[in-house]
């Protein structure tokens, strides 16, 4: 949290000393972190960072710092002490080829050569970060480490949204932000946005930790681990359902059944029905208890879906944009497709003025233009080839998760759970982004990329060894059939 306080002292709205001293603390932090050789806590450091939206038009504070800290650790001390890298060859490949294309993207748009400069190195930096976090060892004892970690922020978090939701206080700091008092909701709902300063990105991000838990909590493998492991995890995904409340998102709660079925499903025989039967009857007394004493309210979901007619949605109204408050914004993306080249596109920017001035022609002082749909916007931003190296990241990895889980499906371990949470994870990120796009703000853009760092990294561990616990040992075998790289 010590970062998370400092971060705002780095704005330009104070004086230059205090700036200077802010951004030298921030390193120091960090380069420390690197120089104790405790890489892994760099990685966590820069993954809770990266929850909160400081100087997302530089590209990220923490970002711009952990960028300074690595080079200088890397030349004073090479790169030695990190593992090898859990990328192929055609990964870094292909990442390299994207950043070209980042380059006559922007060439081709018409912008000053400084901000082509600056949007360049912040991509660059992105890649660059998510390389080395890549060479970072994550080991079996470490992946617990990451939930618990995760858990307690999320605590944080939550706290956070429940008073962005009712207002108990007015925080002054921003490190607890509040929503503001100018902010225009739909139907008058107050919607809570977390620290990633968007609600949409808040639900997205607690499905994703609902799918990241939920295979584990069911087979009873995170139990076998530790009861603070099980804890943490019921924990972040008990929290992560009420954020999506919270944040009065219909898709991700939507999604949520789907999400269930297929963690059933994948599982297949590992499943424990005394969780599920657990888990529906806590379910139904939740519903009963709170159908008499409001705990939540879950109207929200039912007011914002009142302008939408259930009798008329079709796949095509769908699919256009109409029935998800995205038709005009979907027709003009669309056009903006047929413009776009095989090789490059408009450019991404992380200035937020000159992306809404690029992409849209001029600044809206009542909303910020966006695409919401990955896809749609990746084409526009770096042309077709690019579009499909972006989204290549992803589903490649996804490939590679899904096809080594049904190899280990029968091994009843919590990494192969945990593999699968990370498939579903993905899975379910993938298809929400069909519906908004996680490289609108920075820090959002590069919290997904760390979380593929450690889908990767686990893909990688489960790759050369298979950790069986059938008590309480731990075993290691290798297994020649599994044995490949990403």
């Amino acid at each position: 949290m010590a970062l998370a306080v400092i971060g705002p002292f780095t704005y330009s709205i104070y004086s230059m000393p205090v700036v200077i001293a802010a951004f030298l603390a921030i390193t120091a932090i960090f380069f420390v972190t690197l120089f104790q050789k405790q890489y892994f806590s760099f990685l966590m450091q820069l993954f809770i960072c990266n929850h909160f939206t400081y100087g997302y038009e530089i590209g990220g504070t923490f970002n711009l710092v952990a960028f300074v800290a690595l080079f200088a650790y890397l030349f004073l001390y090479g790169s030695e002490f990190f593992s090898e890298t859990t990328l192929s060859k055609t990964f870094i490949f292909l990442i390299s080829m994207f950043l070209v294309i980042q380059i006559f993207s922007l060439i081709n748009s018409g912008t000053p050569t400084g901000l082509k400069v600056g949007s360049f190195f912040v991509l660059f930096n992105f890649f660059f970060l998510f390389y080395f976090c890549s060479k970072i060892k994550i080991d079996t004892n470490t992946y617990p480490k990451f939930i618990k970690v995760t858990a307690i922020y999320f605590i944080y978090m939550f706290i956070l949204s429940i008073n962005q939701r009712y207002e108990y206080f007015v925080s002054p700091y921003e490190f607890f932000p509040n929503t503001g008092p100018n902010a225009n909701w739909e139907f008058g709902i107050p919607r809570s946005a977390g620290t990633l300063g968007n609600f949409e990105y808040y639900a997205e991000y607690s499905i994703s930790m609902i799918a990241l838990c939920l295979p584990g909590l069911l087979s009873g493998t995170f139990k076998k681990v530790s009861l603070s492991f099980f804890a943490s995890a019921l924990a972040l995904m008990v929290l992560s359902v009420l954020a999506i409340v919270l944040s009065g998102t219909r898709s991700s709660i939507l999604l949520l059944p789907f999400l269930i079925i297929a963690a059933v499903f994948f599982l297949g025989r590992r499943l424990r029905i005394t969780n599920i039967a657990i888990g529906v009857a806590v379910t139904v007394i939740f519903f009963a208890v709170n159908s008499v004493h409001t705990i939540v309210d879950f109207s929200i979901f039912s007011k914002r879906s009142e302008e939408v007619d259930m009798k008329h949605v079709s796949l095509s109204s769908i699919m256009s944009g109409k029935d998800m408050n995205r038709g005009d914004i979907f027709a003009y993306g669309f056009k903006k497709m047929e413009q776009a080249s095989v090789l490059f596109g408009d450019g991404f920017f992380a200035n937020r003025k000159q992306y809404v001035i690029n992409h849209f022609g001029r600044v809206r002082e009542d909303d910020i233009p966006d695409y919401h749909n990955l896809y749609m916007s990746s084409v526009v931003l770096w042309g077709y080839l690019g579009a499909c190296i972006l989204v290549f990241f992803f589903f490649y990895s996804m490939y590679k998760g899904f096809k080594l889980y049904s190899k280990l499906k029968k091994q009843n371990f919590f990494l192969v759970d945990l593999l699968l949470g990370f498939n579903l994870l993905f899975l379910f990120f993938m298809v929400n982004q069909f519906k908004i796009q996680f490289i609108r703000d920075t820090n959002y853009f590069m919290l997904m990329l760390l979380l593929l760092v450690f889908y990767n990294s686990l893909i990688h561990l489960l790759s050369q060894k298979i950790v069986v616990v059938p008590t309480n040992q731990i075993k290691l075998y290798e297994n020649s059939n599994t044995a490949h790289n990403l």
